[in-house]
């Protein structure tokens, strides 16, 4: 574990990436962060949204900070949130790990013991994946998206409720810039799309959020996971949705491997986090 002469240097460098979001300093910014090449800039109203989603460290508790070989993890709780910012070792100092892998926060109702959240949520763990193990460069033509995790997660979520009401509307053509079909597949009709979004589509606005879930080999994939039909006395339900970045943006991945659910008898949130971990259904 460090102790306290690395607590400065990265607080100062967080500090200076969500300065330089709010106050439009990209130039500063590629500077500071590691930016996939293509990625597209954020306008001005975007950064400051992007500011404003990240932590603030002069106003979070700092709970310590882990060193695992090149990284730096930085851990800090906001209320009732418990967060991550990875850094990597660069020449004599450090830089925010690349996306999505910079920041990691887990959210609960739940009171909250921090160093025993930390010790057993994957992702929360100091180094994602393997150890010592580089994100995968995205796929020629498709940049990775390289914002903060609850930024994509907040695009998601209105990707899903765009589909949802024009779905169940039996309007589903009103949905298809956020659909990506498989080659040769056509839009449902307008009762099969009143079906699938009452019986499969889960709702990602009513649900609990758990994670998002990626895949170090496929970086343009990303699972939304949300505990669906919350109010379930004795039952608990998990689903998957899956969504894949096309042409610069978030769209569901429309087929057969899109949503997975998954009951059984209900859980806690760690109850439900470590099923996720543990059940083939819920791979991504």
């Amino acid at each position: 574990m460090a102790t306290d002469p690395e607590r400065t240097p990265l607080e100062k460098i967080w500090a200076e990436v969500r300065s330089s979001f709010l106050e439009y300093r990209l130039d500063d910014l590629r500077r500071i962060l590691d930016v996939p090449v293509g990625a597209p800039a954020p306008n001005r109203a975007q950064a400051r949204q992007f500011a404003e989603a990240l932590p603030d460290l002069g106003r979070a508790r700092f709970l310590k900070i882990v060193t695992v070989g090149d990284w730096a993890a930085y851990y800090g709780q906001s209320g009732r949130d418990v967060f991550v910012i990875r850094f990597r070792k660069s020449g004599s100092g450090w830089k925010p790990a690349q996306a999505p892998h910079t920041l990691s926060s887990y959210s609960t109702d739940e009171k909250i013991d921090a160093e025993a959240l930390i010790s057993r949520e994957p992702s929360l763990r100091p180094v994602p994946g393997e150890p010592a193990e580089s994100p995968a460069p995205p796929p020629a033509g498709e940049p990775q998206d390289a914002r903060p995790e609850a930024e994509i997660r907040r695009d998601l979520v209105a990707v899903s409720r765009r589909i949802r009401d024009a779905f169940a509307a039996g309007r589903p053509e009103r949905a298809s810039a956020d659909l990506l079909l498989e080659e040769g597949a056509a839009l449902p009709s307008p009762d099969e799309a009143k079906a699938f979004a009452r019986d499969r589509l889960p709702d990602l606005v009513r649900g609990q959020f758990l994670k998002l879930g990626w895949r170090a080999d496929k970086p343009q994939l990303v699972g939304y996971y949300v505990e669906t039909k919350v109010g379930t006395h004795n039952q608990s339900t998990v689903s998957l949705v899956a969504f894949v970045r096309h042409e610069g943006r978030w769209k569901f991945a429309a087929g057969p491997a899109s949503i997975a659910t998954v009951e059984g008898p209900k859980v806690n949130r760690a109850g439900l986090l470590k099923l996720i971990d543990s059940d083939p259904r819920l791979a991504l």
